[in-house]
């Protein structure tokens, strides 16, 4: 009894605490934002639109499942540079502008750092990752991070993404093969598989093979692995909460880890308790698979006299690297773990996600699909291959139509459509394009003054889709567009997108770009050569929807009663060689 009446005391003061914080919070916000500061508020003549509600503003229309719409639309309607509302009335930036985007990303990038809301959700989630650090301790771990990812280690991992990728195709040959042999007609001998289901499972398994050394799911059983559903469920469910996340800075400060995580434990929320359970899944396990690496290097030293520096996966490189790393420069054990759950999960989510899509686009356009198909075939019989008959890294870099399908769909739809920054120090910056004032009697502005603590929305999606880079054919798949032989992503004076892969956002630019972006094209390359050479992929005529869950995801709605379940069925047809 004294322990529970204990518990009720502490949860009691705790949330009188977290009320009395927020509440403080608010008083401030709009004593800030609607007394004293907007009359003199450098971003008060930026257009956008208006705010759905004073307490959220357009928060609820951004981190909305069916937000994309919204997204694309305030960026058509408004321009590169957009005035939206955070809580109370906070004024934001939503930034597809070229210019100032390169100002964020490289020339002024450390004006812009990642939100509070971010590194404290993602410290929770994930430990102490690259997702979760900042400045000096992001660099130092990035550093270390970084080189694990060269194409000298890459190339190693080409025969076990190969292994994986024809496992695949075997368990979905059995399927389509099991339904041909039930006597259906050659017109309806395709079945109906849910492609998006796959392309997660696959992902995983690649990346934990090959990453960690540890195979998550063997794909030829129904998947039953807890990690694998902590995976695939953590974005839609932290989506969920997006907006309860924008006060993680503030509870982070509310004493040391082991009373916030009592405080978690205590919350009547089943989103939060299902949030707590999965980050307890992906840190557990990353904490026995390093476990096993240690002693797997330990019994190798006593066998033989050796160091144990096979190097049969990413975790064994990292290991390596770290322990010939100066004192000051190493990963501590938390800090290994963290890296560990960041690079699997962030691998798997948007690989899959980009997969899906993939497949989805050439289904609706079988005759691209046919053209990736038979410039794979012929590649096969021509160019070198590996002693498994396959083809090796540059036999895959010399596929120009699989190269366009995938750079032109990673362009248009980006597994992850924006990012969000916080200006560290105010700044002005030239834009692209003059902004068109929301006052009539102010002229058009040809730059920005970004005030000090402006929440910015990065809109990497909207910036793939600019006429002004991409022409007037921006917003349509287009393929072809890289085949042209001249590279499409410079606008008329030479400036570019700051990204790092295709003149493209989608991983990302500067300091913060996505350390896996070679890891995920030589990934997608494999998996898709190997499928398309033993299956066509066609559209069932079901409708789908691509939700916005911070990660795009696809998902089935039924016509006549509008419910949704998550997949992507395709029809699933085998190959015959003529």
């Amino acid at each position: 009894m004294a322990t529970i009446q204990t518990v009720s005391v502490a949860t009691i003061y705790s949330a009188a605490f977290i009320l009395g914080t927020l509440l403080c919070k608010l008083l401030w916000n709009v004593f800030h934002n609607l007394v004293i500061y907007p009359h003199r508020s450098p971003l008060r003549n930026i257009p956008g639109p208006p705010p759905q509600s004073w307490f959220k503003g357009n928060l609820g229309q951004l981190f909305n499942s069916k937000g994309l719409k919204f997204h694309h639309d305030i960026v058509e309607g408004y321009g590169g540079v957009v005035k939206v509302y955070g809580f109370f009335g906070d004024e934001q930036l939503y930034i597809s502008d070229p210019r100032v985007l390169q100002s964020i990303i490289l020339k002024d990038q450390d004006a812009f750092e990642e939100t509070q809301v971010f590194i404290e959700t993602n410290k929770i989630i994930f430990g102490e990752g690259l997702v979760a650090t900042t400045g000096a301790h992001h660099k130092r771990q990035r550093r270390l991070v970084n080189p694990i990812f060269s194409m000298t280690n890459l190339r190693k991992l080409v025969p076990v993404f190969y292994e994986i990728a024809n496992k695949l195709a075997d368990v979905l040959g059995k399927e389509a093969q099991s339904t041909e042999n039930q006597g259906l007609g050659s017109e309806s001998k395709a079945k109906s598989i849910d492609m998006s289901s796959w392309m997660s499972r696959v992902a995983l398994e690649s990346v934990g093979r090959t990453i960690l050394g540890y195979s998550f799911d063997p794909l030829d059983t129904p998947s039953s692995n807890p990690y694998t559903a902590a995976i695939r469920e953590l974005i839609p469910t932290l989506f969920k909460i997006a907006l309860l996340r924008q006060f993680a800075p503030f509870l982070a400060r509310l004493g040391p880890a082991w009373f916030r995580r009592k405080l978690v434990e205590l919350t009547p929320n089943d989103t939060i308790q299902k949030v707590k359970n999965m980050s307890d899944v992906m840190y557990n396990a990353a904490k026995e698979i390093l476990r096993r690496k240690k002693e797997e290097k330990s019994q190798l030293v006593d066998d033989d006299g050796s160091c144990g520096t096979t190097d049969k996966d990413l975790l064994n490189v990292l290991m390596r690297t770290n322990m010939s790393a100066s004192h000051g420069e190493q990963l501590s054990e938390e800090e290994i773990i963290g890296q560990m759950t960041v690079m699997i999960f962030g691998a798997q989510d948007t690989t899959s996600s980009a997969l899906s899509r993939i497949l989805y686009m050439l289904s609706i356009r079988p005759d691209i699909q046919d053209m990736v198909r038979q410039e794979i075939k012929s590649a096969l019989t021509t160019e070198k291959m590996d002693s498994d008959g396959n083809l090796d890294l540059d036999g895959l870099s010399g596929l120009p139509w699989l190269e366009a399908v995938i750079k032109e769909t990673l362009r248009l739809y980006p597994p992850v459509p924006f990012v969000r920054r916080s200006a560290t120090k105010t700044i002005a910056i030239p834009v692209s394009c003059p902004i068109e004032s929301s006052n009539p009697n102010h002229p058009p502005m040809s730059t920005v003054t970004i005030p000090s603590g402006t929440t910015l929305f990065v809109g990497m999606a909207a910036a793939n889709r600019s006429q002004a880079i991409w022409g007037n054919d921006a917003k349509e798949w287009k393929p072809e567009r890289w085949l042209s032989g001249t590279e499409p992503a410079k606008m008329t004076d030479g400036l570019r997108l700051p990204g790092i892969y295709a003149g493209t956002l989608t991983f990302f630019g500067g300091e913060r770009s996505c350390i896996g972006y070679k890891f995920a094209q030589i990934e997608m390359k494999i998996i898709l050569s190997t499928l398309l050479t033993r299956f066509s992929f066609s559209a069932t005529g079901d409708e789908i929807v691509w939700n916005l869950s911070q990660i795009i995801s696809p998902s089935v709605r039924e016509r006549e009663t509008g419910v949704e379940r998550q997949g992507l069925p395709l029809r699933v047809d085998l190959v015959r060689d003529s």
